[in-house]
């Protein structure tokens, strides 16, 4: 299980890149230092050569070929390397052991120069050829200034170089992998701590998860940054409060609904009992109120259908341009006969060249009468009712003033709330399901507009919303 963790992959990418990288890079270093030590040591050994040349060329002002030899042998003991003097026949003139006097010197292409001697070992004759590349050569000259001979270098025991390199080289790639080791754990146990902090998150993300899906929708996670990894968390947070309010407004929905249904089936209940019982007559009046009770029950039953399919999104809207002059008359006349009753007072300010809504029309007039129906509702005999239109930056505003007695301001933030009824006391008496100002909202933002509300207690309120407008 630990192998799929996403800490146990983040730590093996990172000693893997690490490795990786480390590596290029101590390879790359060791070819350097390689290439730097040994043209160190070429200019070391050419400058010394030089030097070598001067010298001989000063112990050799009139002397003889054995003088010659043991000037050499000292140049070569000091050089560490074994030296041989060759005259411009290619003939060796001097050396600095014996048995490279018989040398064969051969001078080649590209700055190559050939040396061989050979040598009695026992029965057997040994050859040893050297090879000398470059400038590895210098001219001793006489005191006249003529050339004496020119000097060369010959590898030998005594030539300490390729030791000497192969130790710097061990002694270089031993640093290099105490620092490639030490920096690969460095950077495993930076990534540990930084896999901590970045997981540890993740991980109190992931058990509120799944205390969520267990149904506890309580867990939140601290927000501690400002990253990818704290806006995760702030969107889980957003969205267990959704749930949350989602769940609590679901509980209220079915309480509300049971709390809504219970009254009028128990009115039916007990009024029908009554007349089995005898206890009341089956006359027109008692019929009346079984016919009005399952009226109620019935636009109780369509207003929560149409909240639900609003809701959901799963309302159809047939769209078209609506001219709202016609459409606010057809609604007035609707409710006129319940506002006639009353004694409210209905008015329309339409006039002119009206504004022209972009919606569709069987839900503007559902809008409509819901709204006036809840200014009937709250205006006073003899009040009266404005409905107005008017034209707003892009859109149409539709506002339905009443002469009512107002909202308390504690009640304006839940008039749009299902089943809120600021005076549950009128709530039999008008017929209300208490999901008309709900509906009206959904209804609005489903058409892409906003409905909001003013009052002020004493002079009434104003219910004010806006549709998209349509073509002219």
């Amino acid at each position: 299980m630990i192998l799929h963790s996403l800490r146990f992959r983040l730590l093996a990418l990172t000693a893997l890149v690490a490795g990786a990288s480390l590596l290029a890079v101590a390879l790359a270093s060791r070819l350097a230092v390689r290439h730097e030590f040994q043209r160190l040591e070429t200019r070391d050994r050419g400058r010394g050569l030089e030097r070598a040349a001067q010298l001989l060329s000063d112990r050799l002002q009139g002397t003889g070929t054995a003088a010659h030899d043991s000037a050499l042998a000292g140049l070569a003991a000091a050089l560490e390397q074994e030296l041989v003097l060759v005259g411009a026949d290619g003939r060796v003139i001097a050396a600095s052991r014996p048995d490279l006097k018989t040398a064969r010197v051969e001078p080649g292409p590209d700055r190559r120069t050939r040396i061989e001697t050979s040598d009695r070992v026992g029965p057997a004759l040994v050859t040893r050829r050297a090879v000398i590349v470059g400038d590895h050569r210098a001219r001793v000259l006489a005191a006249d200034g003529s050339l004496l001979g020119t000097l060369y270098p010959f590898p030998s025991e005594l030539d300490r170089g390729r030791r000497s390199e192969t130790g710097f080289l061990l002694a270089v790639n031993r640093w290099l992998l105490l620092a490639v080791v030490g920096a690969g754990l460095l950077a495993v146990l930076l990534t540990f701590a930084l896999s901590r902090r970045i997981l540890g998150p993740v991980e109190s993300l992931t058990r509120a998860v799944r205390r969520l899906e267990g149904g506890d929708r309580g867990p939140r996670v601290a927000v501690r940054s400002s990253d990818e990894i704290g806006e995760l968390a702030r969107a889980f947070n957003a969205m267990a409060d959704a749930l949350e309010s989602q769940e609590s407004l679901r509980r209220g929905l079915v309480t509300d609904v049971a709390h809504e249904l219970r009254t009028p089936l128990t009115n039916l209940r007990c009024q029908i009992e009554s007349i089995q019982d005898g206890l009341a007559p089956a006359d027109e009046a008692n019929i009346r109120s079984l016919h009005e009770e399952t009226l109620l029950l019935g636009r109780l039953v369509d207003d929560l259908q149409d909240l639900a399919l609003v809701e959901a999104g799963r309302l159809p809207l047939h769209r078209e341009t609506v001219r709202l002059a016609p459409a606010v008359d057809a609604a007035l006349a609707a409710v006129r006969p319940r506002a006639t009753e009353r004694g409210v007072a209905l008015h329309a300010e339409v006039a002119g060249n009206p504004p022209a809504a972009d919606v569709d029309p069987a839900r503007l007039a559902q809008i409509l009468r819901n709204l006036l129906a809840n200014a009937i509702t709250h205006t006073p005999r003899d009040g009266a009712i404005t409905v107005s239109a008017r034209a707003a930056d892009g859109a149409v505003a539709i506002a339905i003033q009443d002469s009512g007695p107002g909202i308390a301001v504690e009640h304006l933030p839940h008039v749009f709330d299902r089943f809120y009824r600021a005076d549950p006391s009128r709530a039999r008496a008008t017929g209300s399901t208490g999901l008309g100002l709900a509906i009206v909202k959904q209804l609005v933002e489903a058409h892409g507009g906003r409905v909001r509300v003013e009052s002020e207690p004493g002079h009434g309120a104003c219910f004010t919303f806006t549709l998209p407008a349509g073509s002219s």
